[in-house]
């Protein structure tokens, strides 16, 4: 890193430090579960129904161990316990809409974890194929006098390849 992409702290950010379009991480605390059994937690199907002969097992992980030279569960076994509350990133979600005068990102992708009014961390993308290739608009950050600029001039910015529901959805030629 260089000198002159260091912020001074007390700066504040704001949205306007992306691009519509740009790609994105994103890193949060996935949603409390608490404790759960082997179906929730791993996915597990269950076993046969009663019409089977199986006793008080439909829900069991089943077999543990090996049976064989060394008689015990071996570490990383999948069993029942404490699922979520564990940070998370996911990589490489494309932002679609900015509105500059609320700070409100708009991205789309696989998921973002965490629960309604969590804290989320957004990062520029790690990924080679996903990463701006020209300079940013604002480097490092976009400043608090840069940013009255762009309340003035947009209130919202859109990816190119977002339909803008300010425009008409018919076009006559």
């Amino acid at each position: 890193m260089s000198t002159n992409a260091i912020i001074q702290p007390g700066t504040p950010l704001y949205a306007s430090h992306f691009q519509a379009g740009q790609f994105v991480d994103v890193k949060a605390k996935t949603a409390r579960r608490g404790f759960q059994g082997v179906m929730k937690r791993w996915g597990y199907k269950g076993g046969p129904r009663d019409n089977r002969g199986v006793t008080k097992s439909h829900r069991r992980p089943g077999c543990i161990g090996s049976g064989r030279d060394k008689g015990r569960v071996w570490p990383g076994q999948k069993l029942p316990g404490h699922k979520g509350n564990r940070v998370h990133r996911i990589v490489g979600l494309k932002i679609l809409r900015i509105n500059h005068k609320h700070n409100v990102i708009y991205v789309i992708g696989t998921s973002v974890p965490g629960e309604p009014g969590e804290f989320v961390k957004i990062y520029d993308c790690k990924l080679n194929a996903k990463r701006f290739q020209e300079s940013p608009r604002y480097f490092p950050t976009c400043y608090p006098e840069q940013y009255d600029e762009i309340i003035q001039e947009l209130d919202e910015e859109y990816d190119n390849s977002m339909h803008k529901f300010s425009d008409s959805t018919l076009s006559y030629t």
